[in-house]
């Protein structure tokens, strides 16, 4: 899952620059935990902070925050918050801290029917704690220069840290789309071939933490060979338990800049496992390396952030040869039966946007549509002697990398990204886009462009060819080889 809280960080008269974030116990355990805030103020500047309301689909995540206090170089100081908000309209020269503490809104673990997906709110236990950064936090009103975070010893995030638990210069905004992990975990840090693999892991797996290392750091290596990309020289892996289920099992991922956590119950299956693990490694290039999106609106773009990264989630599993081209077959047959047979199928854009977290359905629509025109569009491209889509997404990293080095912000619009399918594809993109994501219309696999050893059947299942005598030079176009 690519679902990370929007920043609202807008230039203004402000000019409080956060240049340090520390998180502690506020007692002895990590039941809870106290984050202090500090920058350097000139006399009479402001300050405006908001704290997350929603981050994915957690919600009202202020009342998690208590006991907020700001103090300048002679003491407290005097604030107003209402809600979400905290003000102070003039502060005094020198250093500003703001401090607050984090803790759960209900009882015990997370707990399936409790959370709308157990583990995405903040989980602070006494004896383990994690979460996103963009949960617990605010949102500045100014310019936010780079900060230095500072973690205690059983503490690590998506960045390394010193032997006195302090990390480089990062942006906030970067901090904030930050995955931190605190307490009983098993914390390594692997070098795999120059890449430097950190990861936090609790419980006990059908991967062991030797395998998850190695196939994550080939899902790296992969991924960046695929793309024409640079390799990651660091990478954070947090895997933590769900609670069981009266049956099935259930992995849920989220990607962050160079991390990425796996919740699952503890019987969860290796290939899904795997599986996850490449989604959310694929997530680093779609659409973090081809440029960051605008996350407030991003149900908007899921069709690409989710539903390209599934799509070549089965390609990398295929060209790693972790399925074979039956099972790439019958995977993305999988995926079109459930959008085929789904109640929301036909939801127009404007109607999804809205809904997508109201069930599982409406989060999966996204994936569906999306994977399923990638395998359309990728196979036309081909086809007409083109690289397909992996030259698109290639070509939108090289202009983010243009952008960031002439001082710019790495961004992708919708009309950057919707100018790159069009350069590929011409009109077809624009028709195709316009029927089935905005208007919401049925998409029929028997009328989608296919690779050549594929087909709908007579009951509209993708499948093998009958008969089809090159598989091998089949699943070699579909990688792109």
């Amino acid at each position: 899952m690519n679902a990370l809280i929007a920043l609202a960080l807008a230039a203004a008269q402000q000019t409080a620059l956060p240049n340090s974030v520390s998180v502690s116990r506020t007692g002895e355990d990590w039941s809870s935990v106290t984050i202090t805030l500090g920058f350097d103020a000139e006399a009479g500047d402001s300050l405006a902070l908001r704290f997350p309301e929603q981050w994915g689909p957690a919600e009202n995540l202020t009342q998690l925050v208590s006991e907020v206090r700001v103090s300048g170089p002679d003491g407290p100081l005097a604030f107003e918050r209402a809600g979400a908000s905290l003000s102070v309209t003039a502060l005094p020269a020198g250093p500003i801290e703001v401090r607050y503490d984090i803790a759960q809104d209900y009882e015990g673990e997370p707990q399936w029917g409790a959370q709308r997906l157990p583990g995405m709110r903040p989980v602070l236990q006494p004896d383990y704690a994690f979460f996103a950064g963009g949960a617990v936090l605010p949102d500045f009103e100014g310019a936010i220069n780079e900060v230095r975070v500072s973690l205690p010893e059983d503490g690590a995030f998506n960045r390394p840290v010193d032997e006195a638990g302090e990390s480089a210069p990062l942006s906030y905004t970067a901090l904030t789309n930050g995955l931190f992990a605190f307490g009983a975990f098993r914390m390594e840090t692997t070098d795999v071939d120059g890449l430097a693999l950190r990861s936090a892991i609790r419980g006990d797996w059908a991967l062991d933490d030797t395998t998850l290392h190695a196939v994550t750091a080939d899902t790296l290596e992969q991924a960046a060979s695929l793309f024409e990309d640079p390799a990651f020289a660091q990478y954070f892996v947090m895997v933590t338990p769900l609670p069981d289920l009266p049956q099935g099992s259930a992995v849920i991922g989220s990607g962050f800049d160079e991390a990425f956590f796996l919740l699952a119950t503890p019987n969860a299956d290796p290939e899904n496992l795997i599986h996850t693990i490449t989604h959310e490694v694929l997530h680093e290039w779609i659409p973090r390396r081809a440029g960051q999106t605008d996350e407030a609106t991003d149900p908007a773009r899921a069709w690409f952030t989710e539903g390209f990264t599934e799509y070549f989630t089965q390609r990398l599993l295929l060209e790693t040869g972790r399925i074979t081209l039956d099972e790439f077959a019958a995977n993305m047959d999988a995926l079109w039966t459930a959008y085929r047979t789904s109640d929301v199928n036909t939801l127009p854009a404007e109607a999804l946007n809205e809904r997508l977290f109201d069930s599982e359905q409406t989060e999966r629509l996204p994936y569906q549509r999306g994977a399923l025109l990638a395998l359309h569009w990728d196979t036309i491209l081909k086809a007409e002697g083109d690289e397909g889509l992996t030259r698109v997404l290639a070509n939108l990293i090289d202009r983010a990398d243009a952008l960031e080095a002439e001082g710019h912000a790495r961004t992708l619009s919708d009309t950057a990204l919707h100018a790159a399918l069009r350069d590929a594809l011409g009109e077809r993109f624009d028709a195709d886009y316009q029927h089935y994501i905005v208007e919401g219309g049925l998409i029929d696999l028997r009328t989608l462009t296919l690779p050549e050893c594929l087909e709908a059947d007579a009951h509209a299942h993708l499948r093998i060819k009958p008969g089809y005598g090159a598989l091998e030079a089949c699943a070699a176009g579909i990688v792109g080889k």
